[in-house]
């Protein structure tokens, strides 16, 4: 009898099959969210909710609050591209040590 013939066995091998593909899908998106916060900012004026890739990584912004993963670049040059997608930064820190004042100035400009 051809795997075709018998129903039953047809259909534990589609459910067996799916649940390996969602297991799968769900470890890979779960490993996607799971990357560690690297970059915050706070925007001078809120933004409606928006992302951008911005030197490789994803920057989340909704209101005033920006937040991103690590990324291969300095974090001036994030800094200064997230003033240049969402509008002028208020605060910008790098893994919780904050930019002084004339950082943030260059970063604004």
């Amino acid at each position: 009898m051809l795997i075709s013939q018998n129903p039953l066995r047809a259909a534990i091998i589609f459910c067996v099959a799916a649940m390996v593909s969602l297991t799968l899908f769900t470890a890979t998106t779960a490993e996607a969210r799971g990357t560690a916060v690297a970059y915050t900012a706070e925007l001078q004026a809120p933004v409606d909710a928006a992302q951008e890739i911005i030197k490789g990584t994803v920057i989340r912004c909704s209101g005033t609050q920006c937040v991103g993963g690590q990324s291969s670049s300095s974090p001036r040059t994030i800094c200064a591209k997230v003033a240049d997608e969402f509008g002028p930064v208020a605060n910008f820190a790098y893994k919780g040590e904050a930019f002084d004042a004339e950082a943030l100035a260059k970063c604004n400009n």
